[in-house]
């Protein structure tokens, strides 16, 4: 086999594996999440977003999510989706806040997809609940 054909087989392998080769915790453009729409409203009420952690306060993890664009023909990942799900991965872990929201947009050739939406944050638990 010569060296175009096998530089175009593995181009289609690439293409063919998508998102999968990154995170659990990355879904393609604006796809609804896996979670109950009932959690995602309940993550999207209850989980306060902060810059910083305020007084009262307590971390319990870092967490993350992302979105991937992987084809021109498909809608752009927005940064409000990624923020819905930094949320609901903190109200899986029973936050009440996330702080230091971090979504940057990231080249992603080398995982697959044309760029990625890559968020962070610090899931925040209040010390003593009223």
């Amino acid at each position: 086999m010569n060296s175009r054909k096998k530089l175009l087989c593995f181009v289609c392998l690439l293409s063919i594996s998508g998102c999968a080769t990154y995170s659990s915790n990355v879904r393609v453009g604006n796809d609804m999440s896996y979670a109950s729409l009932s959690d995602q409203r309940e993550a999207s009420r209850t989980i306060t977003v902060y810059q910083t952690p305020p007084e009262g306060y307590e971390v319990i993890g870092t967490i993350d999510a992302g979105r991937c664009h992987r084809s021109f023909v498909e809608t752009s990942p927005a940064e409000q989706t990624v923020l819905l799900n930094l949320k609901l991965a903190a109200y899986v872990l029973g936050a009440d806040a996330i702080s230091n929201v971090i979504i940057e947009k990231q080249s992603a050739l080398t995982k697959n997809y044309w760029y990625m939406l890559d968020g962070k944050a610090t899931a925040l638990k209040l010390k003593n609940p009223r």
